[in-house]
């Protein structure tokens, strides 16, 4: 049987063994513990604070130097060596508030001097401050080598160099921190971040949460009134542009919402704009693990009217919103990162609105604003379809961190040891849950407000239409150029046009429906054209015979007359037809002239105008040249322009001249066509009426091809739009009643 091997062997010696910490674990603190240069000098600002400090001022010296500087307490030698020179020192987990102005602690666990190392490889420390044990001011001068310090094995012997000096006693007490030899993320700092990081700074969140400091302005039994806390970055410009800007357009959110979490009580209120009393107002009792929370949420839909009536520029104050989106937590009077900063999503707010969340996620709607399945799959009646994104929003919410968890990391807003945010526990959360509650209420209120515009919108629009008509009618009775019977016909027109476009949502169906048919017509028109071209291959050879018959029958004469005149003009309209059909598939690769384009049309179509009387005239020199759009376009833009003169010319009644005239001309990079004629004229207010494809003053009767549809100036329309033009109804030359004219690039 074996021996016991305790028993086999003389013991030779017995103690205890402490651990040795190598020097450099201060460089892997800095570097772990504190992740970007603006939270290490966040840290600092923080311990300012805490020494009851009334400024803070942060200087950098050409990427050389950051001075950071305050007149607190300032530290004793012996405050420096028991404090500052301890590592993951307790003494502020112990001391909830300050000693002057009793401020809630916000440091903790010695993270400052590893901010210091994370910022820079050199530090100079001074600390000016009153030592009761000598009856005198004094000043700690320490400097601090961080990589030589790395070299020792042992952190406990690395030595720090230092001196205590005395001071007179009207020597403002304080700190400084002179960081030298930066790392080069250092050298580079976003002083924007750093402003909007401390409440007592410039910055938007200023506003918000003085509402929320009201409990805190009685100073704490045995200390002095706080004077408050202010942040200076010497070198960064004056901020009152931005102050402007920031006061115009939180006083203008369209809705706001302002939670209050005291005990077990829970507020929320919003306001839409301009509203003196909350339009909701929910008050619940819930078990609290959060602590006291103060929010202020504002919401700037990307919406017209958002930033209207502003006594800013809007476009200045759209892109204040955007920079400075999102709701930002402060622990105290100092910001936690990364909530709200651009591209955090700590509310779920993106992510949800990219899977369009169609129910409420906080326990607070889910109660009060509960969904039915018919208003939840309606993405009309659904509010959530209108939660907001994250840059739709300012806001800021404070809380206060736990700075003793107990050992459970479980309850209360734990601070992550890196300094980004709190540990994700039960507490946080509750957080999540309360803050979410306020967005998904602006979500509720701004589905009532899209609703409540549409209505008076709706109303604006139709009372827009009625004076619209009453102006219409008025000055089509005092048209002298129209006959009795066509002002009456055309008011009813006008009248029952008003009366269809009042009813939106019909009315844009209609005119969708109207189009289509349009488009399927060129189907049709291929389909005529070939078998046009085919009739008239036919009626040439009967065309031959027939006039072997009138030589011999004389009564024939004028029927093989008339024949050969119709062939002529059918085989222009195919020749015509062809080329547009072909031109509709093509874009030419260089401009062409324009004046064949309108010679062809006056050509084709002249005679239409000749049987009526009237006189069609083209002043359009040869070297114009019309941009490279399709020649279908360009020849389907002069036809519907010379029909639609047609029309109108033919429609006039009494004596006068009766012409129709084209110009076309290039100036300025563009070139234009106007298309002038002498015809009934277009009262004023109808002047953008008459492109709408509904709309129509033409009887059958008066059309010469009796096939008018309404649609032709409304295909115009678009077809120049499609080409970054624009066809406008102008004041006609001299002798003209009507004149439309095209506008088209050139490049």
């Amino acid at each position: 049987m074996p021996t016991s091997a305790f028993h086999s062997h003389r013991l030779l010696d017995r103690g205890t063994a402490p651990f040795v910490v190598e020097a450099r674990l201060v460089r892997e603190l800095g570097e772990r513990l504190v992740k970007e240069p603006e939270i290490a000098l966040l840290e600092l600002i923080k311990n300012s604070y805490d020494a009851d400090a009334m400024t803070c001022g942060l200087r950098a010296r050409e990427g050389e130097e950051l001075l950071v500087e305050d007149d607190g307490n300032g530290m004793t030698q012996q405050e420096f060596l028991s404090s500052w020179m301890r590592i993951g020192t307790s003494g502020k987990e112990k001391v909830a508030f300050s000693r002057k102005y009793g401020r809630a602690v916000s440091g903790e666990k010695g993270i400052g001097r590893f901010a210091v190392r994370y910022l820079g490889r050199h530090l100079v420390l001074e600390s000016v401050a009153w030592d009761s044990s000598r009856k005198c001011k004094t000043r700690v001068v320490a400097t601090f080598d961080w990589p030589k310090f790395d070299r020792y094995e042992d952190l406990g012997r690395v030595e720090v160099p230092f001196d205590v000096y005395e001071e007179p006693n009207d020597t403002p007490t304080g700190l400084r921190l002179s960081i030298t030899k930066l790392r080069k993320n250092a050298s580079s700092l976003d002083l924007r971040r750093i402003r909007t990081a401390a409440i007592g700074l410039v910055s938007p969140y200023t506003a918000f949460i003085k509402e929320a400091e009201k409990d805190e302005v009685k100073p704490r039994l045995g200390h002095e009134a706080d004077p408050g806390f202010s942040l200076f970055i010497h070198g960064e410009a004056e901020q009152t542009a931005d102050l402007d800007v920031a006061a115009s357009v939180l006083n203008n959110a369209v809705i706001r919402v302002r939670i209050r979490l005291r005990d077990t009580r829970l507020s929320v209120k919003l306001w839409r704009r301009d509203e003196e009393r909350p339009r909701y107002e929910i008050v619940e009792k819930i078990d609290n693990t959060i602590g006291p929370v103060d929010a202020d949420l504002r919401f700037y839909p990307k919406r017209k009217g958002t930033f209207t009536d502003l006594p800013v520029n809007g476009k200045r104050a759209e892109s204040w919103v955007r920079e400075n989106s999102g709701i930002a937590v402060f622990d105290g009077r100092f910001r936690v990162f990364p909530y709200g900063r651009q591209g955090d999503d700590w509310l779920a707010l993106s992510a949800d609105k990219a899977r369009n969340q169609r129910e409420p996620t906080s326990s607070l709607i889910k109660k009060h604003f509960p969904m039915s399945k018919e208003v939840r799959l309606d993405p009309t009646q659904n509010y959530m379809l209108q939660l907001p994104y994250p840059i739709q929003l300012v806001g800021a919410v404070r809380v206060r961190s736990t700075r003793d968890s107990g050992g459970s990391d479980e309850v209360g807003l734990i601070p992550a040891a890196d300094r980004e945010g709190f540990i994700h526990n039960d507490t946080f959360t509750e957080l999540q849950d309360v803050i979410r509650a306020g967005v998904e209420l602006i979500a509720v209120a701004d589905r009532e407000l899209l609703e409540f515009l549409a209505e008076e919108e709706s109303a604006q629009r139709l009372a827009k239409l009625k004076a619209e008509t009453r102006e219409i009618v008025t000055e089509i009775e005092g048209n002298a150029a129209l006959r009795r019977e066509d002002k009456q016909k055309l008011i009813r027109r006008v009248e029952a046009l008003g009366e269809a476009a009042a009813n939106e949502a019909e009315y844009a169906q209609k005119r969708e429906q109207a189009l289509e048919v349009m488009s399927l017509l060129g189907v049709v028109a291929g389909f005529m054209t070939h078998e046009f071209g085919v009739a008239v291959d036919h009626l040439e050879k009967s065309k031959t015979i027939l006039d072997k018959l009138s030589r011999r029958h004389a009564e024939l004469k004028p029927d093989a007359e008339a024949v050969s005149s119709s062939i002529a003009n059918l085989r222009d309209f195919v020749t015509y037809s062809e080329g547009y059909i072909r031109g509709a598939s093509s874009t030419p690769d260089k401009p062409f002239p324009a004046a064949p384009r309108i010679a062809q049309m006056i050509r084709v179509f002249g005679k239409y105008a000749e049987e009526r009387g009237i006189a069609v005239e083209s002043s359009v020199e040869s070297s114009t040249t019309a941009p490279a759009v399709p020649l279908s376009l360009y020849n389907g833009v002069v036809l519907n322009l010379y029909t639609n003169a047609l029309k109108a010319v033919t429609g006039k009644s009494g004596r006068g001249e009766r012409r129709i005239a084209f110009r076309a001309w290039n100036e300025n990079g563009e070139h234009y066509l106007e298309v002038s004629d002498t015809g009934v004229g277009i009262p004023t207010a109808l002047r953008k009426r008459v492109f709408d494809p509904l709309f129509t003053t033409t009887e059958k009767n008066r059309d010469p091809l009796g096939s008018g549809m309404g649609l032709g100036l409304t295909l115009v329309k678009r077809g120049v739009e499609a080409y970054a033009g624009q066809v406008t109804v102008i004041d006609p030359p001299p002798g003209f009643s009507t004149c439309f004219q095209v506008r088209l690039p050139l490049e």
